[in-house]
């Protein structure tokens, strides 16, 4: 799908996780988005005989994900990387910072109309570089850039979801999961194995 936007860039903390189950933190908001880049690892490899290719397989790997925002609160980046807030609301960094697991869902903007809604729904976030420099005669900005690492969930492998709020399989009971997108981690409605 087509997309040309980005916006309402949410985070949940994941506060409990093993092979039964991922309890997560409430929804919070992130900050204003500018760019959410996943890219995936596809590992590859071919079996060769009688000068051709016999098998051909792959294997996932974990997916590098690139998050930027106009700037992130302190309470925000301090949650997302492990890191501490001292009694002022400064962010302390620290070598024993341990970031948490996260999900990260937003809504992207569709060049065929409406929204594609989204979570990813086990990352890891690693301090992003920071950039300060001079004043020039035109303005140039520097703003949050995180990398991190998204994984599937212990408990069912998953890794992310997505839906089209014009999907025409979607009905009009369908449509309310929108209304509450943002209330909690959005989960898929698979039908159980027989």
């Amino acid at each position: 799908m087509a997309i040309k936007g980005l916006k309402d860039l949410h985070y949940a903390i994941i506060l409990e996780e093993d092979n039964e189950k991922t309890v997560y933190g409430p929804v919070k908001p992130l900050g204003p988005a500018q760019a959410f880049n996943i890219q995936p690892t596809v590992n590859r490899s071919n079996l060769r005989a009688d000068d051709g290719v016999l098998f051909s397989d792959s294997a996932k790997g974990p997916a590098t994900i690139t998050l930027n925002t106009a700037y992130l609160d302190a309470e925000v980046e301090a949650e997302l990387l492990g890191k501490t807030l001292d009694e002022r609301g400064g962010v302390v960094d620290n070598g024993d910072d341990d970031a948490p697991y996260v999900a990260i869902g937003g809504r992207a903007l569709s060049a065929r109309g409406g929204y594609e809604w989204f979570w990813v729904y086990r990352i890891k976030f690693a301090p992003g570089e920071e950039n300060k420099e001079t004043l020039q005669e035109t303005p140039t900005y520097q703003t949050p850039n995180l990398t991190g690492e998204s994984v599937p969930r212990l408990h069912d492998k998953q890794e992310r979801y997505k839906l089209w709020d014009r999907n025409p399989n979607l009905t009009e009971g369908d449509k309310a999961i929108f209304d509450t997108w943002f209330d909690e981690v959005v989960e898929p409605l698979l039908v159980p194995e027989a």
